[in-house]
This record gives C-alpha cells, structure tokens and sequence, in this order.
C-alpha cells in the first residue's frame, strides 16, 4: 500500500529540513500521536546526518507500542530520506507491521517549501481484507502529521491537536480522565 501526500509550507526548505531531519529525535514535539520520542544509535551513519534513528513511544506507556525508526539513506544536499518504521508490542489486529518513509523537500519560491511524504506500508495478512479501510486511516493518520510539520515550521509552537494530546496524557498521568 503506498500514500503520498504533498503539503506547501509557507519556510524556506532549509527551515524544515532542520526540524524534520536534524532533529529527528524530537518528533514528540510537533507530533500529536507520538508522547516521547528519543535517539537511538543504528549501524547506519550518513554524512550531515545528526541522528542515526529514533525511537517513538505511541502511548504513556514506556513499554507499550512503539516505533523504532532508522535511516535507510540520507542526503542533506538534496534534502532527501528514506526512513524505514518497525512498529513494536502491537495488538496482534494491528493491520500493518511497518512503512517505509521517502521524505523530500523542494524550495519552490522564496521562504516557501514543498514536501512530499511517500509512504509504503508493510502489511499483516489479515490487512487485505479490509484493505480500504487500513488505506483510509493511514491517509488520515499521514494527513495529520503533515498539518502538524506544517503548523510547527510555520507557527514555531505546537499545532493544537498536539497541545490537547499532551493535556490529555497529563490529565490521564493525573487520574482523571
């Protein structure tokens, strides 16, 4: 299954690739769906690259889904990379086990930006057969963490979605719902 979305960005090029690629292990940040994220070495180290992986935490709990990301190639002239997603401890229903992320930026105008996500998913078998409805929730999922780069560059805070996702896990941390 592959997905690409396209979103302009009102920054120059340069300004997301900063947030996006150099720092890579603060996706927890900006992303909504992510509570904590951190570095993680890999074998694999790529030239202007300040981060070898990461790791997301999906939920509160430190040993609850995660997704171990890592770079699979890296070019910081051309402000392109392919990151490869492993998803860990996920329900055995989770449809998909993984996606492969290319990741590119263009400078189309001054102080504006194109990126364009393009992701493949790895699936379960048991994804096929409810195919349409795993494509229609990645689309969305991809379409929300696009908003949210967005948002972050444009805005330098939090977009609100991210805002009222930590409220909600400091609520959760504090007993009440």
């Amino acid at each position: 299954m592959r997905i690409i979305k396209k979103i302009q960005i009102e920054a120059s090029a340069d300004k997301v690739w900063g947030i996006f690629a150099h720092d890579f292990d603060t996706a927890s940040e900006w992303m909504s769906s992510i509570p904590n994220s951190y570095g993680e070495s890999t074998s694999k180290a790529f030239e202007g690259n300040k981060s070898e992986g990461r790791v997301c935490e999906l939920n509160a709990n430190p040993n609850g889904i995660k997704a171990t990301e890592e770079f699979l190639a890296y070019d910081e002239q051309n402000q392109t990379c392919t990151v490869d997603v492993t998803l860990l401890n996920t329900p055995a229903i989770m449809p998909i086990l993984g996606n492969i992320l290319d990741f590119e930026i263009q400078d189309i105008g001054e102080n504006r930006s194109e990126v364009t996500w393009t992701i493949t998913s790895k699936l379960k078998p048991h994804a096929y057969l409810i195919y349409p409805v795993v494509k229609f929730g990645l689309g969305v999922f991809v379409g929300q963490i696009t908003e949210e780069l967005k948002y972050f560059v444009e805005q330098g805070q939090p977009h609100p979605r991210k805002l009222k996702a930590t409220a909600k896990l400091k609520l959760a941390a504090n007993g009440q719902s």
